[in-house]
């Protein structure tokens, strides 16, 4: 009776070799996953910044133009001036506009806001934040950490 060769070191080198690269395939996507979730459940839970926006003069600021400084869009319609924060609800991206389009639109996941940061298609779930705007020694300053209402304006004479 012919006794059987033991395994071979060759066939043993190869089987810990697919062992380790399957173990750190699993880990790395663990690692993936994790910070998949951490990111999701973090979104949107910064704190809010106490920096000011100087959007500069108002006589800058013509109808139908959008100025942006700082993460802070400035628009002016004919009710007066407002200030949009351009992070995007989903996921915190920084939405830009699109001129063309007459929209803001994130880079992420292809959300798009209106002028006026009404949320026109998802997946974010709201609009973009309306921001405090005030004129300080002749010029606009938005405070991204005080949210208004959207229908505010600034009435500048």
């Amino acid at each position: 009776m012919i006794n059987p060769s033991p395994t071979s070191p060759g066939r043993r080198t190869a089987i810990r070799t697919l062992a380790v690269i399957a173990w750190a395939a699993l880990v790395a996507f663990a690692g993936l996953a994790l910070g998949a979730v951490l990111r999701l459940v973090s979104a949107g839970s910064a704190p809010a910044s106490t920096r000011s926006v100087d959007l500069g003069p108002p006589a800058k600021a013509k109808h139908g133009l959008v100025a942006v400084r700082q993460g802070v869009a400035l628009l002016r319609d004919p009710g007066g001036f407002y200030a949009l924060e351009l992070t995007c609800p989903h996921l915190g991206c920084q939405p830009a506009w699109d001129q063309a389009r007459r929209q803001f639109r994130c880079p992420c996941h292809g959300s798009a806001f209106g002028a006026d940061g009404a949320l026109l298609h998802g997946p974010a779930k709201r609009g973009l934040a309306h921001v405090y705007l005030e004129l300080e020694a002749g010029r606009l300053v938005a405070h991204p950490a005080r949210k208004t209402p959207a229908p505010t304006r600034l009435e500048v004479g």
